[in-house]
């Protein structure tokens, strides 16, 4: 009994200590370990509580430890719904944001119609901004109702296809181009009655490995995970381009789109500084919208200025790309 109680407070130090470690890493780059614990802390933390019972039986208080710090770095990754969801008033705006993946184009989905069913499914919700992530420009062409679009399409330029549409005016347009990928991000001016918001549509670099591919041989090992090194940092670098854009505009900012990291990483708390997560405000549940192998994500965010009032945040389970939409309501 001596020696399991033993193991029991060995691996009860080691998992307070990675807690630990993994919620430096959001505020550090520590490469594959930053990317490994954006991911894993929510589990880290669950497991973390099960010891702390045990510490309260044996009065080691050293196993709050992690979990304390873990409640103060962040905002909890599961919301309790406690009040009904509010009803958008007419004066609401609402913003849909979805990586649409090319609308299925590589057959990436082993299913008819995929295209129509996103384009039937924008139609349904019918926002007054819409943001698209990893368009396409034939299917991007077929969405109706809306007068003032901004697609990225730019000949010569090898970028993964962002768009915008707005039933409001947009009065300006710009892109911020990411060196060295082809993930990018663009903003635009909307004139919204008397006012003027800025928002930006981005998707920052992605990973594009496959876990099975470090465990082939030795220089696949090492291939994939200098791969996730650099990707890391090219998020952070592109999350860095995107906030000195938005420290610059003195409207009121709305950033979305696809981060391809978690509230758990750096590039979020960069991206994060000063403004407000919709789904913190108003989601409920885990706000997931990317599975990792039936494991839960949240990868897709609006950030919103505090100048702006959050109504709503919702969140879709379509399975019709390898992400879900997200839709936010808020007012001026």
């Amino acid at each position: 009994m001596k020696n399991l109680y033993k193991y029991i407070n060995i691996s009860a130090i080691l998992l307070v200590i990675t807690l630990i470690v993994g919620v430096l890493s959001s505020y550090i780059n520590l490469g594959v370990f930053s990317v490994f614990f954006s991911v894993f802390l929510p589990l880290l933390f669950i497991i973390n509580i099960f010891f702390i019972v045990y510490g309260i039986r044996k009065k080691k208080y050293f196993y709050f430890t992690g979990i304390f710090l873990f409640i103060i770095c962040f905002e909890f990754f599961f919301q309790f719904s406690i009040k009904k969801a509010v009803q958008p008033s007419p004066e609401a705006i609402s913003l849909l944001s979805y990586n649409v993946r090319e609308f299925n184009a590589d057959n990436d989905i082993n299913e008819e119609g995929i295209a129509n069913k996103i384009l039937n499914f924008v139609e349904s919700v019918n926002p007054d901004i819409l943001v698209l992530q990893e368009s396409e420009i034939k299917a991007s062409q077929k969405i109706k109702n809306y007068p003032h679009k901004f697609i990225g399409y730019r000949k010569g330029k090898s970028k993964t296809l962002l768009a915008m549409y707005s039933k409001y005016p947009i009065i300006k347009r710009g892109y911020i181009d990411f060196p060295n990928t082809l993930n990018n991000a663009m903003y635009a001016d909307i004139k919204i009655l008397q006012d003027t918001i800025r928002v930006f549509n981005m998707h920052l670099q992605s990973f594009g490995v496959e876990l099975n591919s470090a465990k082939e041989n030795n220089n696949r090992f090492s291939s994939f995970f200098s791969k996730i090194n650099g990707s890391i940092s090219k998020q952070i670098q592109q999350a860095k381009l995107v906030k000195a854009e938005i420290n610059q505009s003195s409207k009121k900012v709305i950033v979305c789109g696809d981060f391809n990291s978690t509230q758990f990483s750096l590039p979020y708390r960069v991206l994060k500084k000063g403004l407000a997560d919709s789904f913190i405000s108003k989601g409920s549940g885990l706000g997931a919208t990317f599975s990792l192998s039936y494991y839960p994500l949240r990868l897709d965010f609006f950030l919103l200025d505090k100048r702006l009032k959050i109504v709503n945040h919702n969140n879709f389970n379509l399975n019709l790309s390898d992400h879900e939409p997200i839709l936010l309501n808020f007012t001026l």
